[in-house]
């Protein structure tokens, strides 16, 4: 069955706010994308993975080095 009056004008301007609002959330999540691909790609810092697991990292600035912890424990240094 079909509608028995389909004025596809009427119905255009009656979902314009609608379509509108499905551009605008499919544009959001596009640079949302574009925005998560750079920050992981840009690099986080200069610490290099032997730092990491020597546990040789100092604290510049205003960065904080790694709490380092033994192997099979849950307690810190």
């Amino acid at each position: 069955m079909s509608a028995p009056d389909t004025n596809i004008e009427r119905q255009t301007e009656k979902h314009k706010p609608a379509l509108f609002g499905i551009r605008a959330a499919m544009i959001f999540g596009a640079l949302m994308l574009v925005g998560v691909g750079i920050v992981s790609v840009s690099g986080g810092g200069d610490t290099t993975v032997g730092e990491v697991y020597d546990g040789d990292v100092e604290t510049k600035e205003s960065t904080v080095g790694f709490d380092t912890y033994a192997p099979g424990t849950n307690q810190s240094n």
